[in-house]
């Protein structure tokens, strides 16, 4: 039998909105996706054909800096999708289907928000923190098992050190981060075609890095 190919199309719009002194702005966008023909995982080594994957979302974004060196910003996320059209052969070789379920590791919440403030001194100085929340999604496309939402923490701080300090470089900048603050433990995605196996979240983790630009 050939393979069939996949197909796709998709619809989009969307809004920008800013105020007048652009300390503010947000934006909105929604979408249809539509693929058919998809082949998804059934095992390590088996697909099945799914006949259609339906997928509607809307997103909003915003940020704003009330005054000086603040700023804030978040955005989220909401996301419809489904199996339309997905019969199968069972392993005993019975019909089935997994029409109107969920496909695995898409989550139908999504949303981030961090705030900011950069100090103007003479090495002008910026901290931040951001949060990310993933909401629940499954790890397989019978939807039985549930991968739980989680939230994760990062803070930063950098410096920009002047180019007097560096002669010929026009920035320097010195950055620390923490990544994932609390070391949460949480599931970040899980493989179809290995049900009982998923990849944990990256630990807690330190950065410093450093970035030169001429």
């Amino acid at each position: 039998m050939p393979l069939r190919l996949t197909t796709s199309r998709t619809y989009e719009t969307g809004v920008k909105l800013q105020t007048a002194d652009k300390r503010a702005e947000v934006t909105g966008s929604a979408f249809d996706i539509e693929r058919k023909n998809v082949y998804v995982p059934e095992s390590g080594i088996n697909f099945d054909l799914a006949g259609k994957i339906a997928s509607r979302g809307l997103e909003i974004a915003a940020g704003v800096n009330p005054f000086g060196g603040l700023k804030l910003w978040g955005n989220v996320a909401f996301v419809h999708s489904r199996f339309v059209d997905f019969d199968y052969i069972d392993g005993n070789g019975n019909p089935a289907s997994y029409s109107g379920m969920t496909p695995p590791n898409v989550p139908s919440f999504v949303s981030n928000a961090g705030a900011s403030y950069r100090f103007e001194t003479a090495w002008p100085v910026e901290l931040g923190a951001s949060m990310r929340h993933v909401g629940d999604r499954f790890n397989f496309q019978d939807n039985l098992v549930t991968m739980d939402a989680y939230t994760t923490y990062d803070v930063y701080a950098f410096i920009d050190i002047p180019k007097s300090f560096f002669q010929g470089v026009d920035k320097t900048r010195l950055t620390f981060r923490v990544r994932n603050l609390t070391d949460k433990r949480y599931a970040q995605w899980g493989d179809p075609g290995y049900t009982d196996q998923v990849i944990l979240g990256a630990p807690r983790s330190y950065e410093v890095a450093a970035s030169f630009k001429w």
